[in-house]
């Protein structure tokens, strides 16, 4: 009589336990994390006007899904702070590229402008140059 009552008791879940290089973390939270930065990551980039810059955006998000997964092992986190830190990784990702883009541009003009033998660009061609970027 007694086995069958044990029988009938639901069993305790434990949660599934991954170790990468002596790092030991929840292996759903981690799966739900790096999935959303990389769901997030993507939406981002085929949603950005202008031409896409692939390159760019694989390196930013290795970076952000390496940015998840490190915080995930870290602090151990459960399912649905995985999701937001995913989520929030993945869109700092945008931020970080805009940043870039905006910083990266003007230290190329200054480059542009110190390199010995080059002919400058004329600043009007440079502005008109951008905008044509900029338009979808």
């Amino acid at each position: 009589m007694r086995e069958a009552v044990v029988a009938a008791a639901p069993a305790a879940t434990v949660p599934v336990i991954w170790s990468v290089l002596g790092y030991s973390f929840p292996a759903g939270s981690m799966c739900v994390g790096l999935l959303t930065c990389f769901m997030v990551r993507l939406f981002i980039t085929l949603d950005a006007k202008g031409p896409k810059r692939w390159l760019l955006d694989g390196i930013v998000t290795g970076i952000a899904l390496l940015v998840t997964a490190v915080w995930i092992v870290e602090h151990q986190v459960d399912l649905f702070a995985a999701l937001g830190t995913g989520g929030m990784c993945g869109a700092a990702g945008a931020g970080i590229i805009t940043f870039f883009k905006r910083r990266g541009q003007s230290a190329i003009d200054a480059l542009d402008a110190v390199i010995p033998g080059k002919r400058p660009v004329p600043s009007d061609m440079t502005a008109t140059l951008r905008e044509i970027d900029k338009t979808p």
